[in-house]
Order: structure tokens, then sequence, then C-alpha cells
């Protein structure tokens, strides 16, 4: 029964969906036509509203089968969904747009140092002498991370924070790595491994982490959010 229902609620989006790919692809065509017209030596791949919506769905909908499958229900569906639009905003944001150049104009750089920055602080420096402190950039990597210590601390009533802070780290982490190896790939500086951004998105973990410790103190409050958002009380 689930099932079925499941393929009739795919059914009645499936033309919405087409409409969106068929959105799509006019764009993409659109786009490639103006780069040969104009002859432009850059290409650049971005993340279009149209395709950030299919793809939401695509791994929403794999969520939803897994979980049918593995009979695992202890998450709410709806808080997994807010955890992976979370992550999906992250890779959106701070790895596209990617940049694409032709060969012959390119850096010629093959050393991984070319593409990092690994002096603490330099940039955070700069940006502060050149415009001030308040800056959207070092605001935007503080704010970046900030959810994240309260999504991942949710998902277990028994919170240990040195671990909450390492798992949560691990994303700016993770997020420097696959820009540099972009880098690397296309001999392209479109997105370096910047020392500073890890800096500042541990500043922010760090504040999301005060947010949740304060939060879980007020043990009504976290219960209410826990029992109404994040955990299947029916199921456990």
């Amino acid at each position: 029964m689930i099932g079925f229902a499941f393929w009739k609620t795919f059914c009645g989006l499936k033309s919405v969906n087409l409409l969106i790919i068929n959105d799509i692809i006019k764009a993409l065509l659109k786009d490639i036509n103006r780069i040969l017209r104009e002859g432009e030596a850059m290409f650049t791949i971005a993340i279009h509203p149209p395709l950030f919506c299919v793809a939401f769905l695509v791994v929403f909908i794999i969520t939803f089968l897994v979980r049918i499958i593995k009979r695992e229900h202890r998450i709410r569906l709806c808080y997994i969904g807010i955890i992976e639009l979370y992550i999906m905003l992250l890779i959106s944001v701070t790895i596209f747009p990617i940049r694409i150049i032709p060969s012959e104009m390119r850096t010629g750089k093959n050393s991984i140092l070319d593409f990092c920055q690994l002096i603490p602080f330099k940039d955070i420096i700069d940006i502060v002498k050149n415009s001030g402190i308040i800056n959207i950039q070092l605001i935007g990597n503080i704010i970046l991370l900030m959810p994240m210590p309260v999504l991942i601390g949710y998902l277990s009533k028994k919170v240990n924070y040195k671990v909450l802070f390492f798992k949560s780290i691990l994303f700016s982490f993770g997020i420097e790595i696959i820009q540099l190896i972009i880098d690397i790939l296309l001999s392209y500086p479109s997105r370096i491994f910047d020392v500073d951004d890890i800096i500042l998105n541990g500043i922010g973990i760090l504040i999301g982490m005060i947010i949740f410790k304060i939060l879980k103190e007020q043990q009504k409050i976290y219960d209410f959010i826990g029992e109404k958002i994040v955990w299947n009380t029916q199921k456990q």
C-alpha cells in the first residue's frame, strides 16, 4: 500500500518534473548558444534553481525508498529532508559555480600548494584592513556552518560536544578538499583551499554549539522541538 501510494504521488509529480527538466535543458542550450555566438573563453557550470529543486527531489525520493526498505524510522523523514536540503545548499554555495577555461588560458600550475592558502589569518587580516570587520565574506563563512551542530546534535539524545565539533568541522575540511581537487583537475584556481575559511567555519560551529547547549538546557523547548520535528516517538 505504501509503495502504491508513493507511485501515485510520483506519477502526479511526473508532469511537473518534466516541465522543470525541459526548462533546465532550454537554459543549458541557451548558455551553449551564447558561448558559441560570443566566443566566450570561460564556461561556467552553475546550479540554477530548477536544477536544484530536481536534485533535491531525487535525493529525497531515494531517502524515502531506503527508509521503506530498511524500516528505519527513528528520525522523522521531514527532519532528514531538512538536513539534506541544508547540505545541498552548502554544496551549491561553496562548490558551484565551477569555471572551466580553455587549456591555453590555464595557469600551468602543478603544485598543490599553488592552489592553497595555508597561512592562518592572512586573508582575514587583509579583508579587515580593506573592508572592515563587517564584511559579507567573513560573516558568511561564520554563518555557513553555524546550523550544523544543532542539526547533528538532535540526531542523538546523548551528545558528546567534542565529537559534535569534530563531525561539524569535517564538513568544512570536506568542502575545502573538494574545492582543491576541482582546482587541480581544471588547473585553474576557481576556489582555493583556504585555512582561513576553516577558521571562520570553526568559529561559526562553536557559536552553533553554544546555541545548541543553551537549547538543550531549556529542557521543555528542547523536547518540544525534538518530539515535533526530529524524533519519531511513535516508532520508538
